[in-house]
């Protein structure tokens, strides 16, 4: 029976949790509404610009600015390429998906990262957590009917969104990389900051036509000065994605991750919530039940995964943006 001394750090760090887990919502709810008017690579880029500054900020009250030295250069790289596809990939779905839909189809990364483990890791999995695996993918399957008119590739992304965010967890370990969770999202944000305006003078060759996908519109938008209101929001975005980084990094330095991760699917209630507030979407039962398998079956993971002493995420999170 746990004292009011263990559970106190615990409930404290799932109430900040909750908070992050706000703050991200927000961000994605922004980017959702923003993806219409500008391209995503605009809007990834003033993101970007905008959470290098507030890290380095971060970072230099908290393990100074000396501490940015690159130990891994070449991985630091590679992380920062596919934390940009991860987050592109999830961000171009927007344009067409739910956000409710798409964050509960991210959250196939624990499942990800525990099959991720086998070949680069050398890790054991027991048959509970791949009868949980499979349990979950059963859940994608409900959530996107793929023999239903409903079905669209671009439902496809989020899972691939989750797939190479996964993998560039696995490769935390891999290498291990033992840079503070500050400085990893730093260069994640630098890696958005850089990537995103060559992404987007690739793309300004293509011209948006009458009738194309909200997804394709959203790449091939010309960039354009936004107005005051619309730059505020867009400059939020990276105010909620390093505030949201702090309230995380803070969750986990005061309570165990294995514990404490579970508690991730918190984003699922934010993002439904806004999301009916602001677009008044409402999940249908199906996609509900598939979206509860997904979480279900992520918990027991996460949960096997404190079991058999693995450690069931990188750093910040399932959500860190």
């Amino acid at each position: 029976m746990s004292t009011p001394t263990d559970t106190n750090p615990l409930l404290q760090a799932v109430a900040i949790m909750a908070g992050g887990k706000l703050l991200f919502a927000i961000q994605d709810i922004i980017i959702k509404e923003m993806s219409g008017a500008y391209p995503i690579h605009q809007i990834m880029t003033i993101r970007g610009l905008v959470a290098i500054v507030l890290l380095l900020i971060l970072i230099q009250f908290s393990v100074r600015l000396a501490a940015l030295k690159m130990h891994h250069p070449g991985y630091h790289v590679l992380r920062g390429l596919l934390m940009f596809i991860a987050f592109m990939a999830f961000y171009i779905a927007l344009a067409e998906i739910s956000l409710t839909t798409a964050t509960a189809l991210f959250f196939t990364a624990p499942f990800f990262i525990t099959l991720l483990s086998i070949p680069m890791l050398g890790e054991r999995v027991g048959i509970r957590r791949f009868i949980s695996i499979l349990a979950g993918f059963i859940g994608v399957l409900i959530v996107l009917r793929p023999d239903t008119e409903q079905f669209s590739l671009i439902a496809l992304l989020p899972i691939m969104a989750a797939f190479f965010y996964a993998l560039c967890q696995v490769l935390v370990r891999y290498a291990r990389m033992t840079a503070p969770a500050s400085i990893m999202s730093l260069y994640a944000s630098i890696a958005f900051a850089l990537l995103a305006p060559i992404m987007g003078w690739i793309l300004s060759a293509f011209h948006p036509v009458q009738g194309m996908a909200p997804s394709q519109k959203t790449m091939l938008l010309p960039w354009s000065l936004p107005g005051s209101f619309d730059m505020m929001l867009l400059t939020f975005t990276g105010v909620t994605s390093a505030l949201g980084f702090m309230f995380m990094s803070y969750a986990y330095k005061h309570a165990q991750a294995s514990r404490l991760a579970p508690f991730e699917y918190i984003m699922i209630v934010w993002v439904t919530l806004l999301s009916y507030l602001v677009w008044a979407e409402v999940p249908d039962l199906a996609t509900m039940t598939g979206i509860g398998i997904i979480i279900l079956s992520g918990i027991y993971v996460l949960r096997r995964e404190e079991a058999s002493g693995d450690k069931p995420i990188a750093y910040t999170g399932l959500t860190r943006r």
